[in-house]
């Protein structure tokens, strides 16, 4: 039997959300990482005897656009595998728009969170949406395709039938054994020294409303062994000098993770590392004060960089509202204890909620100023089916569906205390304010003054793209307009 040609893609974020399109010039594209879905899924795919499989990641073309010989790969294969969040499902369209008029005998399979909320949306332009975490989902699909049986039976997935959309039955989430035995992603297309991701979990245990982990994951935190992770290590140790735990909480799992740094440590592992941690692993107890100085002292010594930090707010009406299982109290206390173990400290903070005003804010920035060493300020994004879409689809507050600027860069939510073009506005101070070269005496107080110095200057330039890009310029008039 001849061997189906399998091509995988995920598109970057792009200029009005079309293909091909000028890469939009932020944050994420300038600090690129490899894709999580496909690398995993490609060696998913060759593992179970899937030969003619190649994955597409234009970020390593030049201008992140797909080439001629990429649309040529595209158009010939069997099967088009989409992964797509929310700010690309637009382009992502296009893309399988494009295929099926080229190949209308061709299979599109899409997957990501955003069409797992709303696979009915997706079913308009593609065959199947294979819904939550596909890494056996696919394979039942596919092996059905090719038998030319009937899929009626794959949990997880979604069709159109007699024009009508089927949800089949959802799949159970793997537990934590089927994670540690899954093969490891294949990012062989990847040059060597680029930043390596390594995923050790899957979910989270808390619930915040404007979050999507936990509606796409399931919630249930569930881990990777620490063997696994260490093998995982072991691999990319030949290909860079940086790896990323892309964990939504590296350290969900206190316990485990203290194990998996002491090992880190006893193996003198050179290369440097950073994660996304919430601030409540800084504490010994959710119901104390009291900081884990053995966890951050293990960070510090297993050659971790800086940490990722889901701040949100120091208002504490404004967490409360977020339903952020953390305290204003807790997030000053939190940050001090990692930054003063010498850890670069990037705060993550959500501006915009119905509790901010212009002092609120103001009072947001200057404590930024002291208190991190680097910064995201975003307005909130109705990410669909998170309770916070829905609360504010009742409201009547949402701005636009143009997905293509769900980036947290934009104001999308009609602001309690701001007019829309305010907010946008205020962001934009905001990050200047922070990355100012007033900035100084911050900088020489940090741990790393050199890399802040260096970032603070390149940050400057970011911004100065993100107001710039065609798409934000066209945005923010509407929301001038707005005002008028």
């Amino acid at each position: 039997m001849n061997q189906p040609k399998i091509t995988l893609v995920e598109l970057p974020p792009s200029s009005f959300g079309k293909v091909n399109n000028p890469r939009v010039k932020d944050v994420y594209t300038r600090f690129h990482l490899p894709a999580r879905a496909n690398p995993l899924l490609q060696a998913i795919l060759l593992q179970n005897g899937y030969t003619n499989v190649k994955s597409i990641d234009p970020n390593l073309n030049r201008k992140g656009k797909l080439t001629s010989s990429d649309f040529k790969r595209i158009v010939e294969s069997d099967y088009l595998l989409l992964s797509s969040i929310t700010r690309t499902v637009v382009q992502t369209e296009e893309l399988a728009r494009l295929f099926k008029k080229a190949n209308p005998n061709g299979k599109v399979i899409v997957g990501g969170p955003h069409v797992t909320f709303i696979p009915e949306e997706a079913l308009e332009w593609a065959d199947f949406v294979v819904r939550h975490e596909g890494d056996k989902t696919l394979l039942e699909l596919l092996e059905k395709l090719e038998n030319n049986e009937s899929y009626e039976d794959v949990k997880g997935i979604s069709y159109k039938k007699d024009g009508k959309v089927v949800n089949n039955e959802s799949r159970e989430m793997l537990t934590p054994e089927e994670l540690s035995v899954l093969v490891s992603p294949d990012y062989s297309m990847y040059p060597k020294k680029t930043k390596w991701v390594i995923n050790t979990s899957r979910g989270c245990s808390y619930a915040c409303d404007f979050c999507s982990v936990t509606q796409f994951y399931g919630n249930r935190y569930r881990r990777k062994t620490n063997a696994k992770i260490l093998e995982e290590l072991s691999l990319v140790r030949k290909h860079t000098p940086d790896v990323f735990f892309s964990d939504d909480n590296f350290a969900a799992n206190k316990p485990m993770t203290k194990e998996l740094l002491r090992e880190m440590i006893k193996r003198k592992n050179k290369m440097s590392y950073n994660c996304q941690l919430s601030i409540n692993s800084a504490f010994i107890s959710p119901s104390t004060n009291d900081i884990d100085e053995e966890f951050i002292g293990l960070l510090k010594e297993a050659n971790f960089f800086g940490v990722y930090l889901g701040i949100e707010s120091i208002n504490q009406k404004t967490l409360e509202a977020y339903n952020k299982p953390s305290t204003a109290e807790r997030n000053k206390i939190g940050v001090k204890a990692f930054r003063d173990a010498g850890l670069w400290c990037h705060g993550m903070m959500m501006i915009g909620g119905d509790e901010d005003t212009n002092e609120s804010l103001d009072e947001e920035v200057s404590w930024a100023e002291k208190n991190l060493d680097s910064v995201q300020f975003f307005a909130p994004i109705p990410f669909p089916k998170t309770p916070f879409s829905e609360d504010m689809e009742k409201q009547g507050r949402i701005l636009t569906r143009d997905y293509f600027l769900y980036d947290g860069i934009h104001v999308i939510i009609k602001p309690k205390n701001f007019s829309p073009y305010e907010l946008q506005q205020k962001l934009f101070d905001m990050h200047k304010r922070f990355y100012s070269i007033k900035q100084k005496e911050a900088i020489k107080k940090s741990s790393h003054p050199w890399y802040k110095k260096i970032l603070h200057a390149y940050a400057k330039k970011i911004l100065w793209d993100i107001e710039h890009e065609p798409q934000t310029m066209v945005y923010v008039e509407k929301l001038r307009n707005l005002d008028g």
